[in-house]
């Protein structure tokens, strides 16, 4: 064999080898970018369901919040309103009188006494509370 072949051969053989190398890195490049987009897909949907999660969190604690400060509001109102008529009331029982008076019977016999009005109004509302509602069919 001449020299011309052999280094033909070398040089065939070496661009060979190279092409090998080349597609062997092309082909590993392909599964590493593949991998790394599967990767990033599944990042990305994790965070989108982790938001999703999130945002549905945050929305019922909105709604919940919405409808405990309804409930308060409402709570509020029936107060105002009982105490308003609890008022009414005294002041109509009390008319021309000094204060409304009590019957405290004891063992030791009946004795008489000066009726607190708050007392009485905490007394009264949730009975009163109890019939509003059952009246009004809430």
């Amino acid at each position: 064999m001449s020299l011309e072949k052999i280094i033909k051969k070398i040089s065939d053989n070496a661009e060979a080898e190279v092409r090998k190398i080349i597609d062997k890195s092309k082909q590993e490049a392909e599964e590493i970018k593949k991998k790394a987009g599967e990767e990033a897909s599944n990042a990305a949907e994790e965070y989108l369901s982790d938001e999703e999660r999130r945002r549905e969190l945050e929305a019922n604690r909105i709604v919940t919040k919405a409808r405990m400060d309804k409930k308060m509001k409402i709570l509020f109102c029936k107060k105002e309103i009982i105490d308003e008529i609890l008022d009414a009331a005294f002041k109509e029982a009390i008319r021309g009188k000094e204060s409304l008076k009590k019957r405290i019977i004891m063992k030791e016999g009946e004795k008489e006494g000066i009726l607190d009005k708050d007392k009485l109004k905490d007394e009264l509302r949730p009975e009163l509370e109890r019939s509003i509602v059952e009246d009004l069919k809430l």
